[in-house]
């Protein structure tokens, strides 16, 4: 969230972590956090790689791979699980090809640290267990807001349903569209939508125009529900994939599976069978 490489290295900087969520039981959850980096010299080496990468155009994603005890991620996404340490910090020039290249067969990346970091959790700004759900009706943004809820944190909604299973992370300026004053709430993401768009990676958000939307907002008198036009500008576009090592979405099953497209979520045709609950740790 720090502006200068100065303020990232401070110990009062936060970082937006977001969860590497796939179709594959246990990793089912989608978990937006706000954490800080306890040690100094961890949080000097991430914020020296991250922002050499954005001055010199390179990928600026960074992964940590933590071994949570079992029941962990669910837990962490209620906010029962508040600290954890990561063995490596990696900066990643680019995911695998698929869904099996991972980490250690597939990725393109440089190891930063091999000493323990430890991150703790301030805030959960949002979690989510995937279901089995229909493709939103336009392209669908969660707008995070956390701190002092002016800088702007954009996560892709991410659905099960065909092309709109991506995951999309960017920061972005946003505006209203009549010119007065957005106030943003920095605890729960903000629905923003894009009408006459579809939700599909094709479509995805993109560098170099203006991008005219809706945020659903709250009538601060009835308390209902409402859209706000707002104008969106993307500043740094983070990271975007579908199955790609990082992110397992949409080719996960195997083509006679049909439209549903996970192992752990559906089964061929005619099959008998029930599919099992996905348990975590199991």
């Amino acid at each position: 969230m720090a502006a200068t490489e100065e303020a990232c290295m401070n110990d009062t900087a936060r970082f937006v972590l977001s969860h590497g969520a796939t179709f594959f039981c246990p990793h089912t959850w989608d978990v937006k956090l706000l954490a800080q980096i306890v040690e100094d010299d961890a949080r000097a080496t991430l914020c020296k790689s991250f922002f050499s990468a954005v001055a010199n155009g390179e990928s600026p994603k960074h992964a940590f791979r933590p071994t949570l005890p079992q029941g962990g991620l669910p837990a962490e996404a209620l906010g029962q699980l508040t600290t954890w340490q990561s063995p490596v910090i990696y900066w990643v020039h680019n995911f695998g090809h698929d869904n099996s290249a991972g980490p250690d067969n597939g990725w393109n990346m440089t190891t930063i640290r091999s000493d323990n970091t430890t991150v703790r959790i301030d805030q959960v700004l949002y979690s989510r267990q995937f279901d089995l759900q229909p493709a939103p009706a336009s392209l669908t943004y969660l707008a995070h807001a956390p701190l002092d809820g002016k800088k702007v944190v954009l996560s892709h909604y991410i659905s099960t349903s065909g092309a709109s299973g991506f995951d999309h992370l960017l920061t972005v300026h946003m505006a209203r569209s009549d010119g007065k004053q957005l106030v943003l709430r920095p605890d729960w993401p903000l629905y923003l939508t894009f009408p006459d768009t579809k939700d599909d990676v094709k479509s995805r958000l993109v560098p170099g125009r203006v991008h005219h939307a809706e945020l659903q907002v709250y009538d601060e008198q009835t308390f209902l529900p409402k859209p706000m036009a707002v104008e969106v500008t993307v500043e740094l576009d983070y990271y975007f994939g579908q199955s790609d090592g990082f992110a397992g979405f949409g080719t996960v099953c195997p083509a006679s599976a049909g439209a549903l497209r996970s192992p752990t979520l559906c089964l061929p045709p005619r099959a008998k069978k029930k599919v099992p609950a996905c348990t975590h740790g199991r």
